[in-house]
């Protein structure tokens, strides 16, 4: 009698579980390099959006300046958060594969008209991120020039990062991923070798109490936790690669969840060993301008300061192309439901990659780039656009969490529990349709 309930229950997920006609028609044929990504490659589009260097470069001192000695507990914060949202994201990656990432999953759970605000949301969050991480680059070229006794003026170098970024994105997806990965990856080991040298100095004397954690008050941690979620923002563009990955129901919504808990608990060890080795220098985190540089110098590796100044100005790059190259898949599936023009679905056909929609993105943010770095501070730029990037991308997390449950509902998969709020969602009980 069980078996056939379970198999009714079966073909009433198969038949009411499957996509709108216009989704599979239009991405059919998306001429996007199907099946070519592996885990590590989807794994790192969301890094590089993340740009998990970035956070101690230049972050963790900002964060600092408004939380103190909270910064750490505010990452916490923000990692719980990012963890428990990439779930809600996983409610859909796990069931169909998409290019539109949150776009989509939000006009299938709540309709096109909310749908195109999430997608006008989320291109809005990823053009000022990737105007806030060239501000990042041009800082930190600027101040790799500086060993050397060169000056660049910052417009040029924001002007030269966006133009490189385009062509990368420009050259195909697999080599894009596979370069930004491969240099996150360095750039953290070499924080993590500074860290772990900050460690033996100090004996491993971590403990929050021994940084004034009595000081820590909670208005602190709340100012500083929007620039602390801001760090993980992004980590949700494996989501677009769902057209090009190889096992999508399976790698995707691996990376989307592995990425912002393995950045996180960086992040939370990053922030307390940087606040231990600025303890007694007479020298402020807040204040700092190349914390990380500092503190490989006051150690006696000054070499490695080099070395962090280099991986933080490629890492600020490849958040550029990974944010360019989520963007534009989300642009060619908007474009292949009408709502922007057909050009923006021209996918090239040597490289399979959406060309006019990479374009497009690149312009923009070379324009708003280079206009507001002549125009005020580079410094402002990045906390500027930085801070306005948050708010796009919370309107769109906002619109998933709520799509997601309604999702589930209408295709009877919300299972509600007594006493279990992680449990509330189950898996599908038929093979999912890609769409």
């Amino acid at each position: 009698m069980r078996s056939v309930v379970h198999s009714r229950k079966i073909i009433r997920y198969k038949l009411r579980f499957k996509p709108d006609d216009r989704d599979s028609s239009a991405e059919a044929g998306s001429g996007l390099k199907a099946n070519s990504l592996s885990f590590f490659e989807i794994l790192g589009e969301s890094v590089a959006n993340i740009a998990p260097t970035a956070t101690p470069a230049i972050t963790i001192p900002v964060v600092f300046a408004l939380a103190g000695n909270g910064t750490w507990i505010s990452y916490i914060i923000a990692t719980v958060a990012c963890v428990l949202l990439a779930k809600q994201v996983n409610v859909f990656s796990r069931r169909y594969a998409t290019s539109g990432s949150l776009y989509t999953y939000v006009t299938d759970g709540l309709g096109s008209r909310v749908g195109f605000a999430s997608g006008a949301s989320i291109l809005f969050a990823y053009i000022t991120t990737a105007v806030a991480v060239l501000a990042g680059f041009a800082i930190y070229t600027h101040n790799l020039f500086s060993y050397f006794h060169i000056g660049v003026p910052f417009p040029l170098l924001m002007a030269f990062g966006a133009v490189t970024a385009w062509l990368m994105a420009q050259k195909g997806v697999e080599l894009s991923t596979k370069t930004m990965m491969t240099m996150e990856f360095l750039s953290v080991t070499i924080i993590s070798i500074l860290g772990i040298i900050l460690l033996f100095t100090h004996h491993f004397n971590i403990n929050p109490g021994n940084v004034a954690f009595k000081n820590v008050s909670f208005g602190g941690v709340t100012s500083g936790l929007g620039l602390a979620f801001f760090s993980f923002v992004g980590f949700e563009g494996a989501a677009s690669m769902g057209k090009e990955a190889k096992e999508p129901l399976k790698n995707i919504p691996r990376a989307v969840i592995s990425s912002p808990l393995a950045v996180g608990i960086f992040f939370v060890l990053m922030a307390l060993i940087m606040m231990m080795g600025f303890a007694g220098t007479g020298h402020s985190l807040g204040e700092s301008t190349s914390p990380l540089a500092f503190l490989a110098q006051a150690n006696h590796v000054s070499f490695l300061g080099y070395c962090i100044t280099v991986g933080a100005m490629i890492s600020f790059w490849s958040s550029t192309v990974g944010v360019i190259t989520a963007g534009s898949r989300i642009l060619m599936k908007m474009s292949h439901e009408g709502i922007l023009p057909e050009k923006f679905e021209f996918v090239n056909a040597k490289k399979k990659t959406p060309t006019v929609a990479i374009g497009v993105s690149a312009f923009i943010i070379t324009g708003l780039g280079v206009g507001f770095s002549i125009f005020t501070s580079i410094e402002n730029t990045y906390e500027w656009f930085g801070s306005i990037a948050v708010w796009g991308f919370l309107i769109t997390y906002l619109l998933v969490t709520i799509s997601a449950p309604v999702f589930l509902h209408k295709y009877d998969s919300l299972k509600v529990r007594k006493h279990c709020f992680f449990n509330d969602y189950r898996r599908p009980t038929a093979h999912p349709i890609n769409w």
